[in-house]
């Protein structure tokens, strides 16, 4: 027997054996609860794969960890860790540049899939890198015993045929790097691919000619009242703690789902001594069915014959047609309640496992550029049989791109790596016994999935639970839906679902289930962005110190893909039409609305969708560290004429904040902008004194005082320019709500309707749009970085360009950022969310994709998350859970707002600094489209000053 250690869980000894995880462990102690939600929920062991992070544990002081991936250690201490807050450890942040290897293939995924194409890419002549998440090769299917393995029998015949490819994997020459995670892939034109990792602190960047993908499935949640209770958790998971381990979990265990996985499970924890009170099957019993089942594959067949042998002789029900509908408990989960053939039933419970099929893990395929289709079983990439793809160089293959099973994904993986041999140039011969082994594993599938047919679980409903980590319920986002949310972004903005550290990869399913039911069903271009890192990281790993600059890198944008409906307008006629539904145009339509004039919006998108719906929500009225001095356009002159305004600005804010009876999650906080040396401490003297010539009180504090502002400041840090009056606000609360008003004052909004062409008529002006064309007295053009493609269309060129920046945002903190924080001489702006975020910016610029909508730079995440560890150490030992590209507004640092040359019923309005002036802008140009007039003071901003 190997010997066992132990390590210690909030204080308490915890025997481990080797190779146990942490949840592992702790599953064997009975111990279940692994922390909280800023909720307040428990959070446990639930996917077991690493994909939900409900499992963050600190180890050794490092946060969010997790603890179904992490190898327990003698005298390791691990502490539960309580969303926002257990506090991060200081961690030491040195520069250190990431490691930079290359090879002829990549492969991402060493399970089945990714072993096979390795294996058949290397004996052609690759040079082949393996990338994998977890210590082994394997996958979910091949995983081998852990060296502590509690089983009497701990290799069984699926275990030596892992064994098997391992030792060809072992000798065919490919290179393995384990433990790393994939949170970048990107296509570099006419440089074949980068794909970044991490492992631990450390980052590594991997440069291929070609990309094969096998990142494998996850499996879906079945969501049903009390489905996240301690003691509940998926079947995958149940079965890593069987098979990697030997543990059962504990009690009276209740297998639930649909598919032959769980009979598998059900068998292995009777082999292991538990106890299992029931095996519950959506699908109703067909014994025509199981026998084409064992036409299609006699061994398999067999393989399932004698799981339910094992479950008869044990005593175990098999409750065909039967289904899960809710879970009970106190502290952890105590009673099933069951549904099937017309009656119901309850079941004493200590554990569960329960699921819901399996989906594709997709995210590292769409931002490698695969399109996906739509299949009976939802979204998925597109790909062929040796799983090349739409992209040259991305092969696709096992269930990353569709759900095959094990066997399939092996002759795939033969198959796509002779594919990339071939499409580099060597020579490899197309495997025809692959092509077989692959149509059998097909057939048999087909056959399985009839005999397992049942109907689809339904959308959750009411108060239960979809989004576990932002604790959004089923309500909420229907009413979300109903209130005019008809895409999954647009539900994500208004609701925070899948904003967490899953990044919706648990509760997508349910939100795009609730949306079919309110009938807004979404295509596959419409699901979220891909997401940047694909999985969340440390931010030490990423913190890289990068050149600073001036001014922004301008683009041309293009406008987001979106479907347009397939109906006509509402309405054909109006007073003024905006064009643009951000901040800007939605504020400018309720002030027009309250004069009486009939108002429509137009966007090519949703409401809030591209710039606005982007913004970081900071409320400036200092200026920042780039717009005055030397980095300065025009050494700042535009944007302190623009200080007052900001002002102005952010007391309407408040004002319609108040009319409105809405949380804009609206603080005016003050601002502080902390600086290092003399130099800067000069340079905020000189900066507040003429932000005083312009009416705002800015004021230069020292080394005891930014620290009674800010306690977690960076000792470096020896004084600040301290504002007042600057704050934050929520742009996807605000920009909401200010959309209700508008429509409750009779705006009409035509979303997904973009502007093809606008002509002058006479005294109208006919906008032309695929869903009809409206005539209009009067245009208001407010589309942001896209305003001059509209301009065109009347042949005037205005000066606006996009800017395209990033943002990043972190995982729930405890209190570290008060106020609005910048720096005196880096790019940084910081602030912590209601959520406990922490946002972190500063015009760190992202580049243009080509599609021409931005897209995240790995560069400036590395300086951006730089800067603001070095201003506040804290966010070292925070992990990254998102960052996202916006089009910001490129003009002179001041607004434009201004009638069109030739056109005085057309009028512009833009700016750089859009949150802030948002409701200004929108009211002065409401005010100046609908009189013909501007404000004597606005003067200056016209387009006059351009020449």
């Amino acid at each position: 027997m190997p010997q066992g250690f132990t390590f210690t869980f909030g204080g308490v000894p915890v025997a481990a054996r080797p190779g146990d995880s942490i949840a592992a462990a702790l599953e064997a102690a009975g111990i279940r609860a692994l922390g909280t939600s800023r909720a307040g929920r428990a959070r446990t062991h639930f996917c077991g794969m690493g994909a939900c992070q409900d499992c963050v544990v600190a180890v050794d002081g490092a946060l969010s960890r997790r603890a179904c991936l992490t190898t327990a250690r003698p005298g390791m201490v691990v502490v539960p860790q309580h969303d926002g807050q257990t506090m991060p450890a200081p961690v030491p942040v040195e520069t250190t540049p990431a490691e930079n290897l290359s090879c002829d293939c990549l492969v991402i995924g060493a399970g089945p899939a990714g072993l096979s194409a390795a294996i058949g890419a290397a004996e052609a002549g690759l040079s082949v890198t393996v990338l994998d998440e977890r210590g082994e090769p394997g996958g979910q299917y091949f995983k081998p015993p852990s060296d502590g393995h509690r089983g009497n029998e701990a290799r069984d015949r699926q275990h030596r045929r892992g064994d098997t490819l391992r030792a060809r994997f072992a000798t065919s020459g490919a290179t393995l790097f384990a433990g790393e995670t994939v949170w970048f892939a990107r296509e570099m034109p006419g440089h074949g691919f980068q794909v970044r990792t991490v492992s631990g602190v450390r980052q590594r960047v991997f440069a291929a000619k070609a990309v094969l993908v096998a990142a494998g499935a996850m499996e879906r949640p079945a969501i049903v009242p009390g489905w996240t209770l301690p003691g509940v958790m998926t079947i995958g998971a149940a079965q890593t703690l069987a098979r990697r381990y030997g543990i059962a979990p504990g009690g009276r265990v209740l297998v639930a789902g649909n598919g032959p996985l769980g009979l598998q499970l059900a068998a292995e924890l009777i082999d292991l001594g538990a106890n299992v009170v029931a095996v519950v099957e959506r699908a109703p019993f067909r014994t025509t069915a199981l026998a084409r089942l064992a036409l299609a594959d006699p061994g398999l067949a067999r393989d399932g014959a004698a799981y339910l042998l094992k479950l008869r002789r044990a005593g175990v029900p098999l409750l065909s047609g039967w289904s899960v509908e809710a879970l009970e408990g106190h502290d952890e989960v105590q009673i099933a309640h069951l549904a099937g053939e017309g009656r119901t039933r309850t079941i004493a419970v200590d554990s569960v496992a329960m699921g819901d099929g399996f989906q594709p893990q997709m995210e590292l395929a769409r931002l490698l550029g695969v399109p996906l289709g739509d299949t009976p079983q939802g979204a998925a990439p597109i790909r062929g049989d040796d799983g090349a793809t739409a992209v040259p160089g991305v092969f696709l293959i096992g269930d990353a791109a569709g759900l095959g099973g094990a066997q399939a994904a092996l002759a795939e993986g033969s198959l796509a790596g002779a594919a990339a041999a071939r499409y580099l140039g060597r020579t490899a011969a197309d495997d025809g016994s692959a092509r077989k082994r692959l149509q059998k594993a097909r057939r048999f599938q087909a056959a399985l999935w009839r005999a397992y047919a049942a109907p689809a679980l339904p959308a959750p409903s009411g108060d239960t639970l979809v989004c576990r980590c932002e604790h959004v319920t089923a309500g909420e986002i229907a009413d979300a839906i109903i209130a005019g949310a008809r895409d999954p972004g647009a539900v994500k903005r208004a609701t925070r679902c899948a904003m967490g550290r899953c990044q919706g990869r648990i509760c997508t399913g349910a939100l795009l289930k609730i949306l079919e039911r309110k009938g807004a069903a979404a295509p596959p271009q419409a699901l979220f962005a891909p997401q940047v890192p694909a999985r969340p990281i440390p931010a030490a790993a990423l913190v890289v110190e990068k050149p600073e600059w001036a001014g922004h890198r301008e683009s041309s944008p293009a406008a987001r893909p979106a479907v347009e409906p397939d109906v006509p307008l509402e309405v054909h006629t109006a007073d003024l039409v905006v064009i643009g539904a951000g901040v800007t145009g939605m504020s400018a339509a309720l002030f027009a609305a309250r004069t009486g004039a009939r108002v429509l919006v137009l966007d090519r998108g949703r409401i809030n969708g591209e710039a606005s719906g982007g913004n970081a929500g900071s409320l400036h009225l200092q200026l920042l560290s780039w717009d005055f001095g030397a980095k300065a356009l025009a050494g700042g002159s535009p944007a302190l004429l623009t200080l007052p305004l900001q002002k102005e600005s952010i007391a309407l804010w408040g004002e319609l904040e108040d009319q409105l009876g809405a949380d804009f999650e609206m603080r005016v906080t003050g601002g502080l902008m902390v600086a290092e040396d003399e130099t800067q401490m000069a340079f905020l003297r000189d900066k507040a004194a003429a932000e005083g010539r312009h009416g705002i009180h800015t004021e230069v504090v020292g080394r005891d005082e930014i620290r009674t502002l800010v306690p977690a400041i960076s000792e470096r840090m020896v004084a600040g320019a301290w504002c007042p009056g600057e704050g934050k606000i929520n742009p996807l609360a605000a920009t909401a709500a200010l959309a209700r008003a508008a429509k409750a004052a009779g705006v009409t909004v035509e979303e997904l309707t973009p502007v093809t062409a606008l002509n002058a008529d006479g005294e109208f002006y006919r906008v032309a749009t695929p869903r009809g064309t409206i005539e209009a007295r009067r245009v208001l053009v407010a589309a942001g970085g896209w305003s001059a493609h509209i301009t065109r269309l009347l042949g005037v060129d205005v000066p606006v360009r996009g800017a395209p920046l990033q943002m990043v945002v972190t995982e729930t903190a405890p209190p570290l950022v008060p106020c609005l924080l910048a720096h005196a001489d880096r790019h940084l702006t910081m602030k912590q969310s209601d959520a406990g975020t922490l946002l972190i910016g500063g015009a760190w610029t992202a580049r243009t994709g080509p599609t021409g909508q931005p897209q995240v730079l790995p560069e400036s995440l590395e300086g951006n998350l730089w800067v603001a560890a070095r201003t506040i150490p804290a966010v070292a030992g925070l992990s990254v859970v998102r960052s996202w590209a916006a089009m910001n507004i490129d003009i002179d640092t001041a607004p434009l707002l201004s009638a069109l040359p030739g056109h005085p019923r057309v009028v512009v309005a833009a700016t750089a600094n859009g949150y802030t002036l948002g409701p200004f802008m929108g009211r002065e140009a409401a005010a100046a489209v609908l009189s013909g007039r501007l404000r004597q003071d606005l003067g200056g901003l016209t387009l006059d000053r351009f020449g």
